[in-house]
């Protein structure tokens, strides 16, 4: 019996071509927005959680200061710098390596030269641990010196690498030493060991784009770097910490690892809070389907103008075949029967539109990924999934038939003599 219901819905679909299509248009349409914005959506938040993944791995985290990431813990704990002790840090269970970075503003005098006084300024000191360079690449780049220099090594201590602008502006080389005083008269001879990469040149911008981006957002032109433990020795133990960056032992639990390292500091006093690629995974998704659903929300309003055009198709099919109503139930076709009947003709009206939707919704999205790919770089993943294909299917089925829903109950309650005699 349900054959004869589809065969006898099909016909009269194809009956009235024009009509139907014109209904399955204004559907498609609604799905077609719908399935482009979730692929669309999803594809975003693959791509991103694919990026942090590479940065982090599993066995990374970071400790950054207290409420910087997530809802804030309490009022004002919104800090851009905290104080750390790294070689505690160091000797947590679980963990295998750890480079923090640290900031001040210090006072810098350049080469003494022979043809008139130094020059001399406030400028912007940074202390990187040599793990830093070496361990964490995936995080701060390929940070690359000028040919001649060298980047840390562990046993350095009284050594600076400068930014490009700062070497011109002090008018430092390679093997120049320079003057750094800190807090309380403390005062360095540094060697210039290296200069930084200048950022247009060759393919240092993408070497550098890494360390630039993360760790220092003026790009390190006008910074000058000093080992971790040089900090110490100017401004003191570390309560200027920006980022810290830690790799845990081969087989321990990232996130294990992570909330202890966080409590044993918090319990030293110091205000931090550690980030996972989890940590980061759940947050992208909650924001990146946030984002979906919103939009395929609006996206919806075209859905809803689609199922009124269904009903209104319905209204005019039972209308017109008001007579042949009549005629079936005469013959002994029950309410339910002409109910069945209109509700699979209206949902195959909707399963057409969302199948013709589907396939332009996913090509949509396919043009928006090249699309940024092209003018942004990025090269974004494509969802296709088929639970989102079956879903999309069976709701635009479900559409049809609920907004065919009235219609065929109006067709059902007709009464057969007047639906007989009906012109």
């Amino acid at each position: 019996m349900l054959k004869d219901f589809l065969m006898l819905a099909a016909r009269s679909i194809t009956h009235r071509k024009m009509r139907s299509w014109l209904t399955v248009i204004g559907v498609f349409i609604g799905i077609t927005a719908v399935v482009a914005l979730i692929s669309i959506g999803l594809g975003l938040d693959q791509t991103i959680k694919q990026q942090v993944a590479g940065i982090f791995g599993v066995d990374t985290f970071v400790l950054v200061p207290k409420g910087s990431f997530g809802p804030q813990n309490h009022a004002g704990a919104n800090t851009e710098e905290y104080a750390l002790d790294l070689q505690y840090l160091k000797s947590i269970p679980g963990v295998k390596v750890a480079a923090a970075v640290r900031q001040r503003t210090g006072f810098v005098q350049g080469p003494t030269k022979g043809d008139g006084p130094s020059t001399q300024g406030f400028l912007p000191v940074m202390g990187l641990s040599p793990e830093l360079m070496n361990e964490f690449e995936s995080f701060t780049g390929k940070i690359e010196v000028q040919p001649g220099g060298r980047l840390f090594t562990e046993a350095d201590e009284d050594v600076a690498i400068l930014g490009a602008d700062t070497s011109e502006r002090l008018g430092a080389k390679v093997g120049d030493t320079i003057l750094v005083a800190g807090d309380d008269k403390k005062e360095l001879n540094l060697t210039v060991v290296g200069i930084m990469q200048p950022d247009d040149e060759g393919k240092s911008s993408d070497t550098n784009r890494g360390f630039s981006a993360g760790m220092n957002p003026g790009q390190g032109k006008d910074t000058i770097y000093v080992p971790y433990d040089t900090m110490n020795l100017l401004w003191g133990a570390g309560n200027d910490v920006l980022v810290t960056l830690v790799r845990t032992q081969p087989g321990d639990d990232v996130d294990e690892v992570a909330d202890r390292a966080e409590k044993a500091l918090r319990a030293r006093g110091s205000e931090v809070s550690s980030i996972t690629y989890s940590d980061i995974s759940d947050a992208i998704g909650t924001m990146t389907s946030t984002v979906s659903a919103f939009l395929a929300g609006i996206a919806g309003i075209a859905l809803l103008v689609g199922g009124v055009g269904v009903m209104n198709t319905m209204f005019t099919s039972v209308l017109e075949r008001t007579k042949e109503i009549g005629v079936m139930k005469a013959v002994g076709a029950r309410n339910s029967h002409i109910l069945t009947i209109f509700l699979i003709e209206s949902g195959l009206m909707g399963l057409v539109g969302g199948m013709v939707g589907t396939l332009l919704g996913l090509g949509l999205s396919l043009v928006a990924s090249k699309f940024i790919g092209r003018f942004f770089g990025v090269h974004m993943a494509i969802v296709a999934s088929p639970a989102l294909i079956l879903i999309t299917l069976a709701g635009s089925f479900s559409l049809g038939a609920f907004a065919g829903l009235w219609p065929a109950w109006r067709a059902s309650k007709l009464p057969v003599v007047d639906a007989l005699r009906y012109e």
